[in-house]
């Protein structure tokens, strides 16, 4: 459970700490959640080789959700809430969220990858990917040495 918590937190992070530091070297100005969601779309696209409808429907999650949780994160600002597990709580519903929209939207080897990527699997998960991988590369070169031999 703190496992979980953590890499949330560290997936939050480094989603939002990039983003942070490059503007502050632009214009010192932060980034919309328009612009971080386009930006991590992007990324998402470019991971996982999303198909143009995928990347639309993880674009849409994205520029909704993202903006949802920006609003309801300075509506606690606002009302002067400084403790740090209120801020977590509606983070954690929102990465739920959009996890939860992401599966509907990825295949199952996308959905691995991005869970790899994310560190959301456990080590049974990680292990049956990384020996899916090892099968795919190598019947990837037992192909490519048959049509080497029948070109020859």
């Amino acid at each position: 459970m703190a496992r979980n918590i953590f890499i949330r937190f560290a997936i939050t992070l480094a989603l939002l700490l990039p983003a942070t530091v490059l503007s502050a070297q632009d214009e010192d100005e932060p980034k919309t959640p328009e612009e971080l969601a386009f930006q991590e779309a992007d990324r998402l696209e470019k991971l996982l080789s999303l198909q143009p409808h995928q990347t639309f429907y993880i674009d849409s999650i994205l520029q909704h959700d993202m903006r949802a949780m920006h609003n309801e994160l300075e509506a606690l600002q606002m009302s002067g809430t400084r403790e740090y597990i209120a801020f977590k709580q509606v983070r954690d519903k929102w990465v739920a969220q959009m996890d939860s929209a992401y599966k509907k939207v990825l295949t199952h080897d996308q959905w691995m990858q991005y869970c790899r990527s994310a560190g959301k699997l456990s080590k049974e998960e990680l292990k049956a990917l990384k020996a899916k991988e090892k099968a795919e590369k190598k019947a990837a070169r037992e192909a490519a040495k048959a049509n080497k031999k029948d070109e020859d």
